[in-house]
């Protein structure tokens, strides 16, 4: 089963030529709808104080956009715009408030006259614990901000984006279709975030506007620091191969999302071997057996059901 394994995962690392990657990164379907020229139209971004949202908005606003930085850090969501420059303003949000975002998103409009763009990005990490040790409030409460915020974000903001016919864009994972083994909470957000994506790809056919779903492998961001800063996923990370595991620039994906949203990309991949393994997650589930037998993986099971470590 192991030597399975070891040429699935070869077999699958021989698909991630240099050109292979350069023509995956920017999604599989290309666009689904007319180009989406971003200058001058209004750009939202959840969690864009940082990380992949703030590089994003770096890179729309380098094309002309106007952006809303939303940010349960408000110190760090001004910081942010201001050095985007004048065409971004920050504002303080929690996504799991709907109330609270509503009235953000009037706000907004207000300020802009509209909302062209939604990049629903605002996520949290889990902790490292097996659905046997995780405490069932972290559980929930990764649900809370990862799904319902993403939720909140497109509910408040739809009529605005359906009326100037515009683009989501939903931040997935890889997560949604590989195993999520001592992530299990924020697998299943991001499972979810990828079925509300394609709900809403179609639902907003008829009315001219469009929606994208973006899923990366792990990216250089505070949160895959911290998540990796655990001795329990520092150990499942040695049952994968290291091409797969390591962390890509968030630069790249800032470049990306920037392409896929000027686009309207139905999905935004990154890095090369993310596309393919899409479309061979039959193939991957069924590998979750060998999993649970590899040394690594029980290895980092004992060490997420050791309170010791989290």
């Amino acid at each position: 089963m192991l030597r399975l394994q070891t040429a699935y995962w070869t077999a699958l690392a021989r698909l991630t030529t240099e050109a292979w990657l350069d023509a995956m990164t920017w999604g599989i379907e290309g666009g689904i709808g007319p180009a989406l020229d971003v200058a001058e139209r209004v750009v939202l971004i959840t969690g864009g104080a940082r990380g992949i949202g703030l590089e994003s908005a770096r890179r729309l606003a380098a094309r002309g956009a106007r952006i809303a930085l939303l940010d349960v850090d408000s110190a760090e969501a001004e910081r942010a715009a201001a050095g985007i420059g004048p065409v971004a303003e920050a504002y303080r949000v929690d996504v799991t408030d709907a109330t609270g975002l509503t009235a953000v998103v009037e706000s907004i409009v207000e300020r802009f006259g509209g909302i062209d763009v939604v990049i629903a990005n605002a996520g949290i990490e889990p902790p490292a614990a097996t659905m046997l040790s995780v405490d069932k409030a972290q559980f929930d409460r990764v649900l809370e901000v990862n799904l319902h915020g993403v939720w909140n974000t497109v509910k408040a903001t739809l009529p605005h984006v359906v009326a100037r016919r515009g683009h989501f864009l939903l931040m997935s994972s890889i997560y949604a279709f590989m195993n999520g083994s001592m992530v299990a909470s924020y697998a299943a957000s991001k499972a979810a975030v990828e079925q509300l994506g394609r709900a809403l790809r179609t639902e907003l056919a008829p009315h001219w506007a469009t929606a994208g779903v973006a899923y990366f492998s792990f990216v250089d961001t505070d949160l895959v620091r911290r998540s990796f800063a655990s001795e329990a996923l520092a150990a499942a990370r040695r049952a994968l191969p290291d091409w797969m595991t390591s962390p890509i620039d968030v630069g790249r994906a800032g470049d990306a999302i920037a392409r896929g949203v000027a686009r309207r990309s139905a999905r935004v991949t990154l890095p090369g071997w993310v596309a393919p393994a899409m479309f061979l997650r039959g193939t991957m589930a069924a590998m979750d057996g060998t999993l649970g037998h590899d040394r690594h993986l029980r290895e980092a099971i004992r060490l997420a059901e050791d309170p010791g470590d989290r």
